[in-house]
């Protein structure tokens, strides 16, 4: 097997973490001794991170973790929780300083609006297909709503749903499948008069009654015989 797909396999984790275009430099020391660890940030969620690293640090090192971009900054303690040797290291974020969440956030919040953007743009990652959905949040004054609505495309990425509700781009709302009455939590991607894209926060949830190819599929995909004539 081989390492990346071993990492991907045992990296359990409760939040979804995102390879970012852009990603933060990333500053480790060690807690104990003060030492600097060499390393670049490869993904990032609200609970850790992975980084590429040679260091030979075991399972269970304290770490003081400091993120920057774009004149945010982002400190943290972390622990590592798995290694990965010749690859890095899964950190996990034990405690967080200041308005880290929220600077996370941002970061991941710009990510997931891009990635909805783009696979918006090609028709083979969406469908036409109405929905019968709940959709409840906040409004632009804070007060919570919920609005019975349909969706007008979907996508492995999410939806585009039609929604009176005053929305901005970025905040997070729920979306509930009335037939199903599953619930997933989406983020505001897009907004164009009623028009409201919803990106899921988790990627690829088996939320729709439509099976998606993953984005990258071709005819010489491993999934293609499956589907194929």
């Amino acid at each position: 097997m081989k390492p990346d797909r071993q990492r991907k396999n045992s990296d359990r984790r409760t939040t979804p973490r995102y390879r970012l275009s852009q990603p933060p430099e990333v500053e480790i020391l060690l807690v104990e001794s003060g030492m600097r660890v060499k390393a670049v940030l490869r993904d990032l969620s609200r609970g850790g991170c992975f980084v590429e690293t040679n260091s030979s640090l075991t399972a269970g090192t304290e770490l003081t973790v400091t993120l920057k971009k774009s004149g945010d900054q982002v400190r943290a303690q972390a622990q590592v929780v798995r290694v990965f040797p010749n690859e890095g290291l899964a950190l996990a974020f034990t405690a967080m300083e200041g308005e880290g969440f929220r600077i996370l956030d941002s970061w991941m919040s710009t990510f997931i609006a891009t990635a909805w953007v783009e696979a918006s743009r090609r028709k083979s990652q969406r469908v036409a297909m109405q929905i019968e959905v709940s959709v409840t949040g906040y409004n632009a004054e804070g007060v919570r709503f919920t609005e019975d609505t349909h969706t007008k495309e979907i996508s492995a990425l999410g939806g585009l749903v039609m929604l009176q509700t005053p929305v901005n781009r970025g905040q997070r709302i729920v979306l509930t499948n009335r037939q199903t009455k599953v619930a997933v939590e989406c983020m505001v991607a897009y907004r164009e008069g009623m028009e409201v894209g919803l990106a899921f926060i988790v990627l690829n949830q088996p939320f729709w009654p439509v099976y998606f190819p993953p984005a990258e599929w071709s005819p010489r995909h491993p999934d293609a015989k499956r589907f194929g004539s």
